[in-house]
């Protein structure tokens, strides 16, 4: 009998070869980056409208996960645990740790931008991948495809980037828009279409983003997805399934509007904001039922929805090819390394700020100002989170149409909701009002009451009327600046790849709106002789530095 030792690379399946707690480091890491994953998203969920659904995810992809493993045979187990080369992966864990360095700046981005939906999709991915890779080291590609749905569900969660998301939401509003208001004169009651914005005789709506049908949408589609899992149906239902459910959710939000709209047109927009909320909650729980009973119709035979158990889960687990793992130990060092450092960077960085906590800005509405005063949308207020907004009308001899110019005033003191105030822009919100953007965005210098201040120029049209946007925007009283040359990013403010005190400071913008018709076009200098008219600026706000445009 041969009692020599057994060498590293030919100990027998089920045992490590390296020591037990370097295999806790590939959990850890598997750990870390599940919770990381979900913890960027839950900001989303707990307060966009559209990704409420996503507190269910983390559940149904854990349940998924578990009824997959469970319903599976003994010979399953036994052919994913067999290892015929019983070695451990060649790659280098020191490659794997450089690869980790990459969490630094990506955590850093995503807490510079927050909301980046580029960010948060880099990093669901980069843990998808993580995990799959795991499966397949552990069991071949039998686990790994085994598991493949459950990890691939959770991305459902995952609010979508905004170069897809807001141009969808606008095409979707303004098709609702378009298709109710076809409707409805077809039924002969008078309306007058604007952009996303229906005109009335006894009032107004506007389809606004959460409104648009994306967030019908977006759960139509998780849910779609959930409910072919549940049955077992196999990938042709399934992908009818998918396909109906998307056509509802389409067609549950067109009644909802077309609802809406009845009751604005016969009681008055009071009437309508009675039922709105009423309106979207049998909207959606009704596409969830048919999205149900299309399922069931589909269903071939009946699954029980509980397998009989995952028996003896121990051995099974423990039986995988644990001994093949690299050696992770590096990589969650690294890991976790790099969420303390940046963590810890930013927890210092609260003690060199002095937080703006009150405007430097007040627009002129004394009686004598000659300016008219409106009353600023409460329910772009609550969207934008806003602590301050206020807005006024000026009719002048130097604006080019009889309506004026309007201008909005709007401060956020420092908060969460500083993070996302940037995502509101002219280039991003006029489109919804049905004004197309023309030529590209420039970058003015104008003097704002005695002081020289960047803003910036949009301009826009839509049938009959076109409209010059001055637009400025500070922080903490320092201009932010912003690079619109780029057109693959949605958010476009120039940023640093280290943790800087962004979020810990006041956010301030200026919005003069001045339409027109025909020629001769009005410059932002026409804006700059309106401003001693128009608003006041603060002799505490610090003096701002300004460059030059590139």
């Amino acid at each position: 009998m041969n009692n020599a030792p057994v060498s590293a690379d030919t100990a027998p399946a089920g045992r490590s070869l390296a020591p037990i707690w370097s295999n806790w480091a590939f959990t850890a890491v598997e750990v870390l980056l599940w919770s990381w994953s979900i913890i960027v998203c839950m900001p989303w969920w707990e307060r966009d409208p559209n990704y409420s659904y996503g507190w269910v995810v983390p559940f149904l992809m854990f349940f998924f996960l578990w009824r997959r493993l469970a319903e599976q045979s003994p010979e399953f187990w036994a052919e994913i645990s067999r290892d015929d080369e019983r070695k451990r992966s060649r790659l280098s864990p020191w490659l794997l740790a450089v690869i980790g360095l990459g969490l630094f700046p990506l955590e850093v981005y995503r807490a510079e931008y927050h909301n980046s939906g580029i960010v948060l999709w880099a990093i669901n991915l980069a843990k998808v991948f993580f995990s799959l890779l795991g499966a397949w080291w552990l069991g071949g590609r039998r686990l790994a495809v085994l598991i493949m749905f459950p990890v691939l569900f959770f991305l459902t969660a995952v609010p979508w980037p905004a170069k897809i998301a807001l141009p969808l939401q606008q095409e979707l509003a303004r098709v609702v828009a378009m298709i109710v208001t076809e409707i409805m004169l077809w039924m002969g009651i008078p309306v007058v279409l604007e952009g996303a914005v229906l005109h009335l005789t006894k009032g107004t709506v506007g389809i606004v983003e959460a409104c648009s049908g994306i967030r019908s949408l977006q759960s139509g589609l998780m849910v779609s997805l959930a409910v072919g899992e549940l049955l077992m149906l196999n990938r042709a239902r399934r992908t009818v399934l998918v396909t109906g459910g998307i056509l509802l959710a389409l067609f549950s939000n067109l009644g909802r509007t077309f609802y809406l709209s009845w009751v604005t047109e016969h009681g008055g927009t009071d009437a309508m904001h009675k039922v709105h909320d009423m309106a979207g909650n049998v909207a959606m729980y009704s596409l969830y039922i048919l999205i149900w009973v299309l399922g069931k119709v589909l269903e071939g035979k009946v699954i029980a929805p509980w397998p009989a158990g995952f028996s003896d889960w121990k051995s099974k687990v423990g039986g995988l090819r644990w001994h093949r793992l690299p050696d992770f130990r590096p990589l969650a060092a690294i890991t976790v390394g790099s969420f303390i450092g940046v963590h810890a960077w930013y927890f210092a960085l609260q003690f060199s700020v002095s937080p703006q906590t009150q405007p430097y800005l007040n627009l002129k509405l004394e009686k004598d100002s000659g300016n008219e005063e409106t009353a600023p949308d409460e329910q772009v207020m609550r969207e934008l989170g806003v602590t301050a907004m206020d807005s006024l009308r000026r009719r002048t001899p130097l604006a080019p149409t009889e309506s004026g110019v309007s201008v909005s005033h709007l401060f956020w003191k420092p908060g969460p909701t500083t993070k996302t105030a940037l995502h509101h822009r002219p280039d991003i919100c006029m489109p919804g009002q049905g004004w197309n953007p023309v030529g590209e965005v420039e970058r003015v210098t104008l003097n704002l009451n005695g002081r020289q201040r960047q803003f910036y120029a949009f301009r826009f049209e839509k049938p009959g009327i076109k409209a010059l946007s001055v637009w400025g925007v500070w922080r903490n009283g320092e201009g932010v600046e912003m690079d619109y040359s780029n057109k693959l990013t949605a958010l476009p403010e120039v940023y640093h790849p280290w943790p800087s005190s962004r979020h810990l400071m006041g956010i301030e913008i200026l919005s003069v709106f001045v339409p027109y018709r025909g020629e001769p076009e009005p410059t932002p200098q026409l804006v700059e002789r309106l401003f001693p008219d128009l608003v006041k600026w603060s002799d505490d706000a610090p003096a701002e530095n300004v460059s030059q445009p590139k």
